[in-house]
């Protein structure tokens, strides 16, 4: 191993033996505060990197189930719904691949719209913000719909991970992870964890949120995300920035496809079902995770993929390897009441008394977003911090529906701050087009950009259409 590996496995080793060293704080228990030093510590090396993150958290796992926890604690991870959607949506977007459909719709939209590559990634973030209004699991409206047709377009235009990512690829994977999370912020069907939130605020606040009032409020969530595809384009450009010339070789490419095929047909069959299928879920009650087994078990009993193709999809046994351990990670803290102790801690530790109504909707967004950094899943952020929140809210006296808003969009939004934030975050990443450092970067300047929009022409916005209340 290199020099320079072992001194960051050392480092990373230090920082979570302090944990084992440092007394617990009172209130939490000893298996909290051990695990939460092994959790620093993995987050760290995920960071710098001194092994491949896979086994990082292989290595967190078994450092977990030694020194803090019953190792069945740390595996449920491996039994998370939402962990296996993002899986199967990984083998379903290899289907779409290997019929040619990716890559026809992809040749098809370059061909006819595709002038530039900032005009390519408006149009896939449009079709992202239509699927939101009826799609509330990210990592099927962006991994197993979206996504998809945006690998037609990097194919088309010759963007390899390993070779040349930034032609496009870069561009276009971390924009479709940041408008999904904004999308899904925009709308109350966006994502699942937003019903979540309008349940816990009636309980703790006492206010009604309608699905219209949710999308009227979001008016400066419409302006970041009308920004988000120029920001990126302008601070993480891609090489490939014209395409007129790519745009003639994608029409003759096309022509050269000729007429549709069997595969194609089918693969565009399920396609239609699953969107259906998801778009629909309120009324069939079908979960997510079992819609994409469908669409899956459909691919495979249509030939449209062989489970060959499946066993050697790395990416996504890797991403199941590691995924599945840090959420097991996050689950074992919360089943030591971790989580529960930090609330209080955090709520007894920030005074309020003599502050101003704006100064506490600034703390208010800092609590809504840099917690997210301890979370791989956004449902477990909002069951383990909306009710503090709310509690938090509820107490200083603030009016109630912009702290509500302030909260609801931005707990979504701050899902961009890492590439584990959201389920659909390490789908994306594990495509090995964006580095980390670029991603968590990026994933900073969008969680601000909406912290100051909201700040700023929300809290004037909010007076003004009578929400200040």
């Amino acid at each position: 191993m290199p020099k320079k590996a072992i001194m960051k496995l050392l480092l990373v080793a230090f920082v979570a033996s302090l944990f084992f060293v440092i007394p617990a704080p009172a209130g939490l228990k000893i298996a909290g505060w051990h695990l939460f030093g092994i959790f620093a510590g993995a987050i760290l090396a995920l960071i710098l990197q001194p092994l491949p993150e896979a086994a990082v958290l292989i290595l967190a796992v078994t450092a977990a189930g030694m020194f803090a926890v019953p190792l069945k604690d740390v595996l449920v991870g491996y039994t998370d719904g939402t962990l296996w959607l993002i899986v199967i949506a990984v083998m379903i977007s290899i289907g779409f691949k290997k019929s040619g459909l990716a890559r026809r719709i992809g040749l098809t939209l370059i061909s006819r719209f595709g002038t530039t590559s900032l005009r390519l990634g408006y149009i896939l973030s449009f079709l992202d913000l239509l699927l939101a209004t009826s799609t509330p699991a990210a990592p099927a409206r962006g991994g197993g719909i979206v996504y998809p047709l945006a690998e037609g377009v990097i194919d088309a235009c010759g963007s390899k991970a390993g070779t040349s990512p930034r032609r496009i690829g870069a561009y276009l994977t971390i924009l479709m992870y940041t408008i999904c999370m904004t999308t899904g912020s925009l709308f109350m069907t966006g994502m699942g964890p937003n019903l979540l939130n309008v349940r816990i605020a009636q309980q703790t606040l006492g206010i009604d949120v309608s699905w219209g009032l949710w999308t009227i409020a979001a008016f400066p969530g419409f302006i970041g995300f009308l920004l988000i595809p120029y920001l990126i384009y302008k601070v993480y450009p891609p090489d490939l920035t014209s395409l007129g010339g790519i745009r003639q070789s994608a029409g003759q490419q096309l022509a050269a496809m000729g007429l549709v095929t069997r595969s194609e047909y089918y693969a565009g069959f399920v396609f239609l079902t699953i969107l259906g299928l998801w778009a629909t879920g309120s009324i069939t009650q079908l979960d997510a995770t079992l819609v994409a087994f469908i669409g899956l078990s459909l691919m495979l009993l249509l030939r449209v993929v062989e489970w060959k193709d499946l066993a050697e999809a790395k990416e996504a046994w890797a991403l199941l390897t590691w995924f599945g351990a840090i959420l097991g990670l996050s689950a074992g803290l919360s089943s030591t009441g971790f989580f529960s102790w930090l609330a209080v801690f955090m709520k007894e530790m920030i005074p309020v008394q003599g502050l101003g109504t704006y100064a506490v909707l600034v703390i208010i967004t800092f609590l809504a977003t840099v917690p997210h950094y301890l979370f791989a899943s956004l449902v477990g952020y909002v069951a383990a911090f909306s009710p503090l929140l709310f509690s938090f809210i509820a107490a200083t006296g603030v009016p109630k529906y912009p702290a509500f808003f302030l909260v609801a969009y931005l707990m979504v939004i701050s899902s961009t701050l890492t590439h584990y934030g959201n389920g659909l975050g390490p789908l994306l990443f594990a495509k090995g087009y964006t580095e980390k450092k670029a991603w968590w970067l990026l994933g900073l300047m969008v969680t601000v950009l909406h912290a100051v929009l909201y700040l700023v022409i929300g809290t004037a916005y909010w007076k003004w259409i009578g929400l200040w209340y």
